[in-house]
């Protein structure tokens, strides 16, 4: 199983206390590496936050660094007698339980909470044409395929809630910096394998961020009329090709949204607020959107999702009886069964084939009644046991697709050289997984960790055992300077991030 027992996960984080370069939190749970932090999250889930990072090229590198970390980790926990193959994936739906855990993102802003989720929610909503991570709905029955399985978990547009009425945006703005900026935090976005992929999705979202902030009004023209619908029909759209209801009339699909917002990009490149790498992420930017006007099959070697449908469907050809077309049907048969299921003493119990289709089963008028829709989709009853093994097999090479420590099908296919989703720049991974970004907060708190880790230092979020605090109220902070402090004349806690 890839799914982590509390052991696994336990045994994982006592080897990083003991292995890994770090600090440990005073306050907090996991550990604080010069490349990130590595805690346990809820339901023992190992996860991993990557530092600040000034560019999206820093944001992979230090992503990629991440799952080396968690895959040396698992490979040595499995040396333990206690433990053997203790497996690591990035993925954030579980086909067994349902749950989802999603890959979050920060962005340092300043701009109002209104004006940022108006203009933001559109692009947040059809960037998912190239960020998707591809998948299977986990709360549908049959087999549902999503560009983003994370979308069918996400029940309203804004929301402050991050386990359960989750919105795809996220109203925790936290001031963790003292310059005046806010944390812009987005738990709508998933892991993804794909480099080009993971670095659009941080390098585009800058980018509005950065129009927004900058009072261009990116979002003028595509708000939806309902955001949440329209990404639902753009999670479940390979063709990329689907139109949603805008606010102010009209239709428009996910890329016709990304194009607007780039054109914008585009248009302000040669802006003082525009980053300097803002050229290259418009250039890849359009680049992809070019490439999903043959979707799925043009991007089937670039993009998670569409690299798992191809997948996907080639295991169907394989699979005698079953064809694509076929799925929605049984999709439908298998929740009209589960429905009936619940009407009967057997209610919430795993029930095999043999029992659904037996004479004497409480289910056999349901059976009659789909037999007719069976027909007229050229179907038999016979194959329904073939989909119901077809469904699994899916959902384990879906899960499989994201494994850590070169077993994963993704890192087998990148070996192979069939892919294309690699980026120039993307580098130094192991040099990352040891040393911070080389500007910023993360640079300056990272060398501290390098500096003081081994002499029982901690990192603290009050300032009750501290002699001397290094001040990282700013993102981009290049000092390194450490005050004795004054206990008399202290500043709360909650003026430094």
């Amino acid at each position: 199983s890839l799914v982590f027992a509390n052991d696994d996960a336990r045994a994982m984080m006592n080897l990083a206390g003991s292995e890994l370069c770090h600090l440990p939190g005073l306050n907090s749970d996991g550990v604080f590496l010069p490349s990130g932090r590595l805690y346990m999250d809820l339901g023992s889930h190992p996860e991993f936050c990557t530092p600040e990072c000034l560019n999206p090229w820093d944001v992979v590198r230090y992503a990629l660094a991440g799952d080396r970390i968690m895959a040396d980790l698992a490979a040595g926990a499995s040396a333990s007698p206690q433990l053997t193959d203790v497996r690591v994936r990035k993925g954030n739906v579980d086909y067994a339980s349902r749950a989802t855990w999603g890959c979050h993102e920060s962005y340092s802003h300043r701009s109002g909470l209104s004006a940022m989720s108006g203009h933001l929610i559109p692009h947040l909503v059809s960037r998912i044409c190239f960020t998707g991570a591809g998948g299977f709905n986990a709360l549908a029955p049959g087999l549902e395929f999503m560009l983003s399985p994370r979308v069918a978990h996400l029940s309203s547009v804004i929301s402050g809630d991050s386990t359960h009425a989750r919105g795809i945006y996220h109203t925790k703005n936290e001031p963790l910096a003292g310059d005046g900026s806010y944390r812009l935090h987005l738990l709508c976005g998933e892991s993804l394998c794909s480099h080009v992929a993971c670095w659009l999705k941080v390098g585009t979202t800058a980018l509005v961020v950065s129009l927004i902030e900058a009072g261009r009004c990116p979002g003028n023209g595509v708000q939806l009329g309902a955001p949440l619908t329209a990404m639902g029909m753009f999670a479940r759209d390979p063709q990329c090709k689907v139109q949603a209801r805008l606010l102010g009339g009209g239709l428009a699909s996910a890329v016709a949204i990304q194009r607007h917002y780039l054109e914008l990009a585009e248009a302000n490149l040669d802006a003082d607020f525009m980053p300097p790498w803002a050229d290259e992420v418009c250039r890849q930017w359009r680049g992809v959107l070019d490439l999903l006007a043959g979707a799925p099959e043009s991007a089937a070697t670039t993009l998670d999702w569409a690299i798992k449908l191809a997948m996907y469907r080639n295991r169907l050809g394989r699979h005698q009886g079953i064809e694509w077309k076929d799925l929605p049907h049984w999709s439908i048969v298998l929740a009209a069964l589960q429905d009936a299921l619940q009407n009967t003493p057997h209610a919430g119990k795993q029930v095999g084939v043999d029992f659904v289709l037996a004479s004497g089963s409480p289910l056999a008028p349901t059976v009659t009644a789909l037999t007719g829709q069976l027909r007229r989709q050229g179907l038999k009853w016979e194959q329904f046991r073939a989909f119901l093994e077809l469904r699994l097999e899916l959902f384990e090479i879906d899960t499989r697709f994201g494994q850590l420590g070169g077993g994963g099908i993704f890192d087998s296919l990148d070996a192979a050289g069939v892919l294309t989703h690699r980026l120039d720049g993307v580098d130094d991974i192991d040099h990352a997984m040891t040393h911070p970004p080389a500007r910023g907060r993360a640079h300056l708190r990272g060398n501290c960790i390098r500096q003081f880790a081994g002499d029982n230092g901690m990192i603290s979020e009050d300032d009750r055992m501290e002699t001397y605090r290094q001040k990282l109220d700013r993102v981009l902070a290049i000092m390194d300077k450490w005050p004795q402090i004054d206990r008399q004349k202290m500043i709360p806690t909650e003026e430094f991030a």
